[in-house]
């Protein structure tokens, strides 16, 4: 019988300039190549972007395929060959940048700075 271990990371307590949370995190699972994104917005925000779009949801579960290239570990790209955007997840400095290529012109900015990181390791 053999043992099975994935490593597990939990971006905590996440925060945004534009928008606030009640919770906000991020668990990555290296080894399964899974990001699961688990938000609730506060009262106040979730109302001002309902405003907007209909269609957004108070509380919601997103997942995206996730690598770990060159010690980065960074989401599938979102978009088209021309425009695309990529999530890039920092442990050194606790942040989650998003990255925008536009015409090969590529852009990065912080789109959410996190309290804490945990680290674990799940066994099966």
């Amino acid at each position: 019988m053999t043992s099975i271990s994935s490593e597990i990371l939990v971006f905590k307590n996440c925060t945004n300039k534009d928008y606030k949370f009640e919770k906000n995190e991020y668990k990555i699972d290296i080894d399964k190549g899974i990001m699961i994104r688990d938000f609730i917005y506060t009262d106040e925000t979730y109302e001002i972007l309902r405003m907007n779009d209909m269609r957004i949801k108070k509380e919601n579960t997103s997942t995206k395929r996730v690598a770990k290239e060159n010690g980065e570990i960074m989401t599938e790209i979102s978009g088209y060959p021309a425009f695309y955007t990529q999530m890039i997840f920092d442990t050194f400095d606790k942040t989650i940048k998003l990255r925008s290529v536009l015409n090969n012109t590529e852009g990065i900015s912080i789109l959410s700075n996190c309290e804490k990181i945990i680290k674990y390791k799940l066994e099966s």
